[in-house]
């Protein structure tokens, strides 16, 4: 099949339609009643991962976090694997500084799918999300005993969706009474040369806009 740029155009649409309607819309104060599971491969280009080994008189196990970028903007991802020797399960995960976003909409989605060779196939799905005005946002593993990240699993992998084209250094909280920290990523503003590079390529679609416009007339 050939694609002319129209039909790529509605290709790309399609697939980010088919995102949206897997995605849970995370607002601020208001927890969600659940995270929708992706239904279909998570598709994006690797930024950056970050890989913590967590030990305390709790829980011990590896973290996982990596940023990608999409077609609609950079996604964040996080995994707990809790080691089998582990006294208790993981209730929660922050993910920290998503303060540059404001009020910018955000999607929350999660996948039991392995995930290029960083992510594993995960067994426990988180039950909801919050989102806090201090740019924090939580994923939650607790209306039962039965949802946690338990001794000798994987947590799904949890992503956050945004719009945001730069990235910066984070934090990836792990909780269950006991909380540890381990690397994550975060939304960053981005520096005045994208800036300048965004708006040299406008003027450049304006150039180019313009010219047809003439050569029509």
């Amino acid at each position: 099949m050939k694609f002319t740029p129209r039909k790529t155009v509605l290709a790309v649409a399609l697939l980010a339609a088919i995102g949206a309607a897997q995605a849970t819309s995370l607002v601020t104060n208001v927890p969600t009643t659940n995270i929708d599971i992706l239904t279909t491969p998570f598709a994006g280009t690797l930024l950056d991962s970050a890989t913590t080994l967590i030990s305390n008189a709790s829980y011990s196990g590896t973290a996982t976090s990596a940023v990608y970028s999409t077609a609609t903007g950079l996604d964040f991802l996080y995994q707990f694997t809790n080691n089998a020797s582990s006294l208790n399960g993981i209730e929660r995960f922050t993910g920290y500084n998503f303060l540059s976003l404001g009020a910018t909409p955000v999607n929350v989605f999660q996948t039991g799918a392995a995930i290029g060779g960083i992510f594993a196939a995960g067994t426990e799905a988180a039950d909801y999300a919050d989102r806090t005005s201090l740019g924090v946002i939580g994923i939650n593993f607790v209306p039962n005993g039965n949802s946690k990240v338990n001794p000798g699993t994987t947590s799904f992998t949890e992503i956050i969706a945004t719009n945001a084209t730069a990235y910066t250094a984070g934090n990836f909280g792990i909780l269950d009474g006991y909380g540890s920290n381990a690397a994550g990523f975060a939304t960053a503003v981005p520096e005045p040369e994208s800036y300048a590079m965004l708006l040299a390529g406008l003027g450049m679609v304006g150039t180019i806009i313009r010219r047809r416009k003439n050569q029509q007339r």
